[in-house]
Formats: structure tokens, sequence, C-alpha cells
């Protein structure tokens, strides 16, 4: 056989070689499998049906080696290489590999290739299909059953005329028995799964009614209780007339695949449920642009459901997206296979995506990422930047750029005009922050750059900055920290010019101090006057002797009235002083008289003289232990601080309500208190009764003269941080407050 194999075969190779048009169309209508081989097993050339088998395209090696069943891999390989050894063709009896992924028996031959010189050049492999028949004729049934085994098939016969089910030993394999153990068709349906049992036999019926080939899938259950996943392919059988005879049949484990299935199944779930619960949207599109799947955020955005939308074309259901970047990002990628990323405003969902598109070798994956909250972002610092960019052109207020060692980078030229210096002097970094800024300064404009640098901005505050010419420029200055990428951290500064200012306040203290001493002296003569008057009106008194009860009445009620203009004299002068005080300290002319005191004796004697101006309201004091408190103060200036404490309670607290003040010593310092039971003050309200000239509208006075300059507490203040004190208030609304002062002892 060997010999009637080469000789034809081989003649017509070496002429066909040539033309391997010729010889391609030959073989392929002569074999059903043909390849050409190197002698060391590498594949040359293969028949148009290799194709079938894309997962064997790498043809390195001995890759065809997979296209046979693999306990055939051996004998393959031992008949190739014996054919390369003897250098005569060789054949054997295998199993297949088809484009349905099922096995086939096929009488393989490979068949050497000489050159003119006679060396060994190439090895044929050809193929022929054994069809049942030829089979049967060609295999006998002890290698059928061989073969049978070896792949795992079992066999099984069901005669319809009789009813008797015949199985060989591999079919009983898959159900679990033993060689030999009787069958019949209820054993058979009794060892299927109980929820496979009555679809079996509805399949089974069906395909004997229509007479036609079915396959089906079920589980079996061992005796051991184990679950087998098996599949049955059958074919009906008739006699001469058309009539079923019997049902011939094949069963496969399939139990291995049911179980990837199930584990494929589970992973696209468990994938599924990823895609559903993200907040972003995902689909995926086949080649028709169909959606094969849309995860529930895409249902959102799209108002519709998945059941709605998988098997539509998506430009249908989306037909705003055509003609939008959209399109031309997903056909670009569709036709490239390359994956893309973009950005772009989803018309039909209102909203701007960040897009990531993934080519698949049927269709497209498409991950979409709502980015418009960050657009909208982007969109205000744009806006924010430009509004920015007016601004610091419009030189309404200096404006400044820094680095942390205060040299300005960046200026406008509000501030260069403040200054006195020239864009060119800036570009030329003459403008450093040693030039322009005061010695008295420094420390303050280092502790702004540290407090920017922790919280990203300074508090605003007042310095001098030295112009070009040397002169002392006043400014307010605010300082904000930023960072750019890649450079240091910078700080952008806002600096308004106080001249104006500080020189208006600089006349009005020049004016206050001009106007106080003014007004002392008219206030002390009334003063005087009416003193006059009333010693006067005394001595007329004790002089008569005989006066009627309506003159004693007249001149009691002129007495009073002369003491109340005393007082209002009194208020008057005090306000003038303040005045004066104010000034004093803006100029720095305040001075103290500083000498030992006792604290005690000072409080006590102030509250006297506050219960003969106000004899009806109830002045309470508590004394310490100990009754000497000595302190280093100016006398006048301590009882001033706790005159203006008395004043406020007593005119911001009802007249039937006691007024308590006590000195106690705590932690080497005097504390001073004063305590009313008036409306109270709120957390505002209390930052700023210590400013100068503040009044406090919502709490009204609730006896005694109406309010005054708003200068009391901002002396106070003032006062004792002069003796190295400190002042607060502890107060809620409605439940009074409690002014106190603390001052080091002596």
């Amino acid at each position: 056989m060997d010999a009637k194999l080469h000789h034809p075969l081989a003649q017509q190779t070496d002429d066909l070689k040539a033309s391997p048009a010729r010889l391609r169309a030959l073989t392929q209508e002569m074999f059903d499998v043909f390849w050409m081989l190197t002698t060391t097993g590498e594949l040359q050339s293969t028949d148009t049906r290799w194709h079938a088998f894309p997962e064997l395209q790498d043809h390195q090696g001995r890759r065809w080696l997979a296209t046979f069943h693999p306990l055939d891999h051996q004998r393959v390989n031992e008949t190739f290489t014996e054919s390369v050894t003897s250098g005569q063709p060789h054949e054997l009896t295998c199993r297949l590999l088809q484009s349905d992924h099922t096995y086939t028996l096929t009488r393989l031959r490979f068949i050497p290739v000489h050159d003119a010189s006679g060396t060994l050049d190439e090895i044929l492999a050809c193929g022929t299909h054994l069809h049942q028949q030829e089979q049967a004729k060609d295999m006998g049934e002890a290698e059928v059953q061989l073969a049978l085994q070896a792949s795992g098939v079992g066999t099984w016969n069901w005669n319809l005329l009789t009813g008797e089910l015949v199985w060989d030993d591999q079919k009983r394999a898959l159900f679990g028995l033993l060689p030999g153990t009787p069958i019949s068709y209820e054993c058979f349906l009794g060892a299927l799964h109980p929820d496979d049992r009555e679809l079996t036999h509805q399949i089974n019926m069906q395909a004997l009614a229509e007479q036609q080939e079915y396959k089906k899938d079920y589980r079996v259950i061992w005796p051991d209780g184990s679950v087998h996943w098996l599949t049955d392919r059958a074919r009906i059988s008739r006699d001469e007339t058309g009539k079923p005879i019997q049902v011939i049949g094949a069963t496969i484990d399939i139990t291995e695949r049911k179980q990837r299935e199930a584990q494929l199944q589970q992973a696209n779930n468990q994938v599924n449920t990823i895609l559903d619960s993200i907040t972003d949207a995902f689909l995926s599109l086949d080649a028709q642009w169909r959606y094969r799947y849309v995860n529930r955020r895409l249902e959102t955005y799209l108002g519709m459901t998945q059941e709605e939308v998988l098997g539509k074309c998506m430009w249908e259901v989306v037909p705003a997206l055509l003609g939008t970047p959209f399109e031309d990002h997903y056909r670009a990628a569709m036709q490239s296979g390359h994956t893309t990323h973009f950005e772009a405003f989803h018309p039909a969902c209102g909203n701007w995506f960040e897009v990531h598109v993934y080519p698949q070798l049927d269709g497209l994956s498409i991950y979409m990422h709502d980015i418009s909250e960050r657009k909208q972002a982007e969109e205000a610092l744009r806006e924010s930047e430009a509004r920015f960019q007016r601004l610091r052109e419009s030189n309404i207020i200096g404006m400044i750029t820094t680095d942390e060692q205060g040299n300005v980078l960046e200026a406008n030229d509000a501030f260069l005009a403040l200054l006195g210096y020239t864009r060119a002097e800036l570009e030329a970094e003459q403008i450093t922050w040693s030039t322009i800024t005061s010695q008295q300064t420094q420390q303050r404009d280092g502790e702004a750059f540290e407090e920017a640098l922790q919280t990203g901005v300074a508090r605003p505050y007042e310095k001098e900055y030295v112009a070009k010419d040397g002169r002392r420029i006043p400014v307010l200055i605010g300082r904000a920290l930023f960072r750019r990428e890649g450079v240091p951290p910078r700080f952008l500064c806002f600096v308004l010019d106080l001249t104006a200012r500080k020189e208006m306040e600089r006349q009005k203290d020049i004016f206050l101090g001009i106007t106080g001493h003014e007004l002392r002296t008219p206030l002390a003569a009334l003063k005087g006057t009416l003193q006059l008057i009333s010693r006067r009106l005394n001595r007329f008194i004790k002089r008569t002797d005989q006066v009627t009860p309506e003159t004693t009445s007249f001149l009691a009620d002129i007495q009073e009235h002369l003491l109340e203009g005393v007082r209002q004299v009194d208020i008057q002068t005090r306000l003038v002083n303040d005045l004066l005080d104010i000034s004093r300290i803006t100029t720095g002319t305040l001075t103290l008289s500083l000498r030992r005191c006792n604290l005690v004796s000072i409080v006590r004697e102030t509250i006297e003289d506050l219960r003969i101006v106000a004899p009806h309201r109830q002045l309470l004091f508590e004394t310490p232990e100990n009754a000497s408190v000595t302190i280093m103060v100016d006398p006048t200036r301590i009882q001033q601080v706790v005159t203006n404490y008395l004043a406020n309670a007593l005119r911001y607290s009802p007249a039937d309500q006691p007024i308590s003040a006590g000195v106690r010593v705590q932690n080497h310092m005097a504390h001073v208190w004063v305590r009313d039971h008036g409306p109270g003050l709120s957390k505002e309200a209390q930052k700023k009764i210590w400013q100068r000239f503040h009044q406090i509208k919502e709490v009204p006075i609730q006896s005694g003269s109406e309010k005054g300059l708003g200068l009391g507490l901002y002396l106070c203040q003032t006062l004792i941080e002069q003796h190295h004190g400190t002042v607060d208030v502890e107060s809620a609304p409605g439940k009074g407050a409690t002014f106190w002062f603390r001052l080091p002892l002596a």
C-alpha cells in the first residue's frame, strides 16, 4: 500500500509544486485534510478549513497536533516521525477536531516529498473522514468500542417496536452504573435529576412524534449522590416504508463544560452586579450598533429600561448622538479597533461625560463618567479668574503676588503707583520685601505669612510700606495662599491705601482735642455757678425762720434741680474728658502716674461716690478675705475704669435690681468685676463693644441718661492694657453681664 500511495501522488505533487493554485484546488477536492509540514513538524501551508480554529492560528511548532483528540497525540506524532525517518508514507486512523468542536474519525496519511536530488524536502499530511458506513467497513467492533471508550462517548439503542433499551457499558458508566446493569426507559428517567425528568421525557416524545434528530442536555444523579451533566444526540431509523423502528444515540459527559458555563455565568452576574451598582454609566454594543447591555445608571440617563433598549440600534434609540463627537469617536474606534478616550456634552442626557471606548472583536464596550460638576467648577473658575483679572486691571486697589519671602513677583499699576515704582523695576526684581517693608512691621508680616501657610488666609492688618522716595505709606493688607503646579507657594495680597483715612483720623483727633479743651472751660464755669447758687440757697433757708410750707417745698424743688444740673455737668465733663483721653491715646501723649495703691480702697471709694449720685440704686460690694490688695497703678485711671463699668451697669439694668461689684486675688492677679441683671449681650455684640465709638443699638437703656459717645469701654480696655492687664465680659442674652479686668499684683 505504501508504494501505491507514494508513486502517483508524489509524482503529482512534484509536478504541481510549481503551481500552488492548481495544487491547492486538487488537494482540497481529493482530501478532507491537507497540510504541508516541514521535516521538523512545523506547519507551512493549510487548507481553508484550518481557519475554523482561530485559537490555532499560531503556526509555531507543532500546534497542528492540538486538532487531534488528546489520546491520539502520541500516535499521530509517532507516525509523523516514522514517516520522516523512513522516508516512506505512513497512515493511521485517529480522531480529528471539527469546526463544531466535535471529533470525527479520520484516516490520515503522512507522505514524504523529495527534491530532485532525492533529499527529503517536506511532509504532506492528507486525511479523509470516515463516514459511518466506511467506519463499519474499515474498523472492527473492538476498534470502534476502543475508540468510543477513549473518547468517553456512550452509545445506546432504543427499539421502538419492542421498547427494549440497550446501553453499552460506557453509557452505563456515564450514569454511574456497573457493567451489565439492567436498563429500561423507567430506569433512565428515574436516574435523572427531578427538575429535568419531565422536560427530558417531553423532548423524547416530541422527537418521536416529529421523527427528527434531536439533542438534549440533562442532569444525572449517580448512586453516590453526585450530579453529572450529560448530553444526548439521537437519530431515528426507519424501515423501507418510512416507519420509525429505532432510535440510535450517543451520550457525552459535559459536566466540566456546564461547570465552566456556570462559573462564567456567575462571573457575568458578578460583573453585572458591579456595573449596576456603580455610579457611572456602562453599555455594550455589537458590531451592528445594537445594545447588548446597559447598566442601571445609563437607564436613568436614557429614561428607558434595559428591556426597552436591548437589541435596538443605538442611533435609533438616541438619534441626538448623530453628528456629535460621540458618533465620530465611536465609529473611529469600531473601525480602527483602538481604545479611545474623549470628553463631550451628551445632548440627550444634558450632561458632560468623560468617555472611554474599548473595542472588541464584535462591538464596543463604553464607560461614561459624569463630569458635569467638574465642568461647572471649571467654568466657574474661568469666570472667577476673568473677574479677578478685570478687578486687577481696574486698578481700584493695589494687588500683588509675592513669594514666601515677601518679594513682589507680580503687581498691578495701582500698587506700583502707590510705591512710586515702574514696571521695569518690577521685572528687574528691585521690589524686595526688605526694601519696601519698614523694620517695625517686618515681624507682623512674618506672622501673616505663617498664618496664611497654615490656614490659607491671613486676617487683614495694618502696616506701613516704604515708598521708593522714602515716604511711609499706611495700608490695610489681606493675604491669601495659592499654589501653582510645580512651583513653590505664592501669596496673593490686596493692598488698600489708608493715607487719606489716617489723615482724617489725625485731623479728627486734633479737632477732638481742641473741642475738648474749649468745652471744659464753660462746663467748669457752669458747674461752679450751679454750686454757688446751691450754697447761697442753703444759707438763705437756714437764716429764714418763718417760711410757709409752700415756700419750703418750692425751695426744695429748686435745690433738687440744682443738684441734677451739677450731675449733668459732671456727665458732660466726663464725656469731654473721654474725648481728650482719646486724643492723647491717638497722639501717644497719654501718661500714667503709677504708685502703690490698695485696689480694694479704690473700688470702695468709687462705689461710695456713685451711691451719692444714684441714692435710689442698690450697690453691693464683695471684698476679699485680705482687705488689702496692693497693685502698682494710676489710681485715677483705675477709678475711671471702675466708674465706667458701674455707670454702664446702672444704665443697662432695671432700677429695682442690685448691682454687684467685687475684688479677688487669683493666680497672682487682682481681679475686679461688676455684675448687672440687665438684658445681656450676644456673642456678636461682645466682640464689638470694645471698639471706639461703638454703641449697642440692640440693648435698650433701662434707667438713667441716654447713651454716650461709645468711648467708655474702649478707654477702659486701653487704660487696663497700659497697666499690663486684660479686660473681658461674660454674658448671655437675658442673663445679665459681668464686666471684669485683671491687673498684676505689685
